[in-house]
């Protein structure tokens, strides 16, 4: 299931992208999201910032369907794999969501841009549920609750931004 989400931010790309990669604000973000527990991870690789983290979360926000197949928590597997930045500290990079033990991956391209006096985060992707028959019907009741916690996440950023 293919989805975009586009998300205003009050600051430049920079300033937005040390926030998105600080470890205090990874492990606030796991707790703003629901967290039971949270590892995370940021690494430069070349060129290239990977971020990765992994959540246990509670399954009761999630539709019956989901449920059935992850049991009361699951176990969120997120990387972010971001490009040098350009110029004018914009970032393109790749977002990857796995949840273990279940047949769920969310695959994404992002990019961080100016926008205005500010910058716009972008993710576009898709989401797919290997289940054969019930696949889609389970991705379509999932979607909202992961599109939940991107936004969620951003919010946190822009918080953090105005502090």
């Amino acid at each position: 299931m293919h989805f975009h989400e586009r998300s205003p931010l009050p600051a430049g790309p920079a300033e937005v992208f040390a926030v998105m990669t600080d470890e205090s604000f990874l492990a606030a973000r796991a707790r703003h999201t629901g967290a039971l527990e949270q590892t995370s991870e940021v690494t430069v690789v070349g060129e290239r910032t990977v971020v990765t983290s992994s959540r246990t979360v509670p399954t009761d926000r999630l539709p019956r369907a989901a449920t059935k197949f992850l049991g009361g928590t699951a176990v969120v597997n997120q990387v972010e794999e971001w490009d040098a930045a350009g110029p004018d500290g914009s970032r393109d990079g790749t977002f990857t969501l796995t949840v273990a033990g279940a047949p769920v991956e969310l695959k994404a391209r992002t990019r961080l841009s100016v926008e205005g006096t500010g910058s716009v985060h972008d993710i576009e992707g898709d989401l797919t549920v290997r289940v054969p028959l019930i696949g889609r019907t389970v991705e379509q009741a999932v979607l909202p609750g992961l599109l939940d916690l991107v936004r969620a996440e951003v919010e946190l950023a822009r918080e953090r931004l105005r502090q």
